[in-house]
């Protein structure tokens, strides 16, 4: 028996005309996104990126987050390629009750969830970035030295 290309460019040709349809379709769902807390950023955070960047870290955009695991009004981003939660609560003991829930959300991977007056840090290694952890060490020092609340 003889293959010839012709059927496999045809069923190459219906595979993505397939996951166009596809899709397509899941585009006009109408699923909207996960909704997130569209809080103003807490006020501390502009001065603690800051200090992350000015040590030489690189430190992404910002953008709020859902914060309904740790109780607070949250934002995420990287710095130094490792995943950061931001969490600003009602006052400093709010914020180190969160600490337990912010490890929740590490779970396995290498971090931290470090309380400092009336925010939390959530960091995350996800990417792998940080194998050594001097990243999130340096990052868990320069919030404590600089969050003040």
């Amino acid at each position: 028996m003889k293959l010839t290309w012709k059927p496999l460019a045809a069923a190459a040709v219906a595979i993505v005309v397939l996951i166009g349809i596809i899709a397509a379709v899941a585009g006009k769902s109408g699923a909207q996104p996960k909704a997130s807390i569209s809080a103003a950023p807490p006020s501390e955070s502009p001065a603690v990126l800051d200090t992350w960047k000015q040590a030489g870290l690189t430190v992404s955009a910002f953008t709020p987050a859902d914060g309904k695991t740790v109780g607070g009004q949250c934002q995420s981003g990287t710095v130094g390629g490792v995943d950061v939660e931001l969490c600003n609560f009602a006052d400093a003991s709010a914020a180190k009750k969160a600490e337990d829930r912010g490890l929740s959300i590490v779970g396995e991977t290498t971090g931290v969830s470090i309380a400092q007056g009336s925010m939390l840090l959530i960091a995350a290694d996800r990417r792998k970035a940080d194998p050594s952890g001097r990243t999130i060490n340096q990052i868990a020092k320069l919030f404590r030295g600089n969050s003040r609340s």
